[in-house]
């Protein structure tokens, strides 16, 4: 069991954020499909507290998304420009982060 339950998820996405936060359209045509490995916090988990740690602990705790770059084929969307290799943002992992400034 996990402290913070997650899904893993092959995805195909029309657009991406890219590290500077712009919206890039990722490429595609009728014979080329980009997919990416995506792993999200459950729904019922995420912002939620941690399961699994100790009880005194359980208020300061929170399931948080996380997220990496992977490299994939884009362009700025509503721009007429050529397509280029550049980082676009996916969900990586779901994982408990612990405030512990939140103690009373």
């Amino acid at each position: 069991m996990e402290c913070c339950p997650s899904e893993t998820h092959y995805i195909a996405p029309r657009a991406g954020i890219s590290r500077g936060g712009w919206l890039l359209e990722i490429y595609r045509d009728e014979r080329t499909l980009q997919k990416f490995y995506q792993t999200a916090c459950k729904d019922d988990v995420r912002d939620q507290p941690c399961h699994y740690i100790k009880h005194e602990y359980q208020p300061a705790s929170r399931c948080v998304q996380r997220f990496s770059y992977v490299y994939a084929f884009v362009r700025f969307f509503n721009v007429s420009e050529n397509f280029r290799l550049d980082y676009i943002r996916v969900k990586s992992s779901c994982s408990c982060e612990l405030d512990l400034t939140l103690q009373d």
